[in-house]
Formats: C-alpha cells, sequence, structure tokens
C-alpha cells in the first residue's frame, strides 16, 4: 500500500510492529532487584519494570547497601553501581528514541534526522546488555542481593531488530545535497 512517499509493505510493517511490541513487553516486565535500605533504616526489597528501575538505580547511594561498609570498598560500590546504572539507562533512552522514531521506516526517502537516532536507540537497546551485565558481577561481588529480571531480553531483542531494520533501510536514507 503506497501513500504519497510511504509506503507500508509487509516487511516494514513487521519491522516497526515487532519493534514496538518488544519495547512495550520490555518496559512492562520486571526488569530488576534490588535489597536497600531506606529513610526509615529497613530492610527494603526493590523490584519494578525498567523505568522505575533506571530511576531508582540512578539515585541509589553504597550507603544504602546492606553490604556497606566504610572503607576502600565504597569506591567499589559507587563504580559497580554507575556500571551497572547504564544497562537500564541505556534501555530506558534507547526505548523512547526507538518508538519515537521508527515511523521513519515507512518512508519511501527517510529523512537523515529521524533515521540517525533510530540507528543509535537500536546500538543502546542492543548493548545495553554488558553494562547491566558487567555492573551485575561487580555488585555481586561486593555482597549486594541485586538480580536482573527477564524484561531486558525484550529490549535487546528490540535493539537488535532496530539494528537490522535501519541497516536494510540504509539505502532509502534522503539523498539531498544540503546539510
Amino acid at each position: 500500500m503506497n501513500f504519497n512517499g510511504l509506503t507500508f509493505s509487509r516487511p516494514r510493517i513487521l519491522a516497526v510492529a515487532g519493534a514496538v511490541l518488544l519495547v512495550v513487553v520490555g518496559s512492562v516486565l520486571p526488569y530488576l532487584r534490588l535489597d536497600y535500605i531506606d529513610y526509615t533504616v529497613q530492610l527494603t526489597h526493590f523490584h519494578a519494570s525498567l523505568f522505575p528501575s533506571a530511576t531508582f538505580v540512578r539515585g541509589v547511594d553504597p550507603v544504602w547497601l546492606p553490604s556497606y561498609s566504610p572503607g576502600p570498598q565504597y569506591g567499589r560500590l559507587q563504580l559497580a553501581l554507575n556500571v551497572f546504572n547504564l544497562g537500564p539507562s541505556f534501555h530506558q533512552i534507547g526505548a523512547v528514541v526507538a518508538v519515537l522514531t521508527l515511523a521513519c521506516l515507512f518512508q519511501d526517502e527517510i529523512n537523515k534526522f529521524f533515521w540517525w537516532p533510530l540507528h543509535l536507540a537500536g546500538w543502546l537497546l542492543a548493548i545495553a546488555v554488558l553494562p547491566l551485565v558487567v555492573g551485575l558481577v561487580l555488585l555481586r561481588q561486593a555482597d549486594v542481593t541485586v538480580g536482573i529480571d527477564p524484561g531486558f531480553v525484550p529490549l535487546t531483542l528490540a535493539g537488535i531488530l532496530v539494528l537490522w531494520a535501519t541497516f536494510r533501510s540504509h539505502k532509502r536514507i534522503d539523498t539531498y545535497a544540503s546539510i
């Protein structure tokens, strides 16, 4: 089906619908678990999906972790939390940008100002699993009770699908001589 510069072919529809579905499922599924000490000095179990998890991990101070002890371990915990934080943050940013720019795949001549953010969002979604797993290993070495749930799998698969779709559509990027 063609509409004035847009083509809704089966492969394009499947790529866009698949990526949106994977991002939505990955955003809704449980993403991570973490035990911490809350402001009332009680041990609390945090268990949430992507968006609350990304926001929560950015705000965790190593002092809130039950395995915290003053000394050189503070620096290791801070590094582990920073590395671990990259995973949910990459998934969060990649998911939002991908969903906002996926419609450009229907264009016959794709605007490069939509294609590049979509392509980079695909990379963010695909590689976010690396800092997530490395941060998980570092946190577990520091005796922090933390775990990742299956929510990261559909998000990583969405990144791979977005990368596949953008590599396939690269030849359709606009050919304007300006910018």
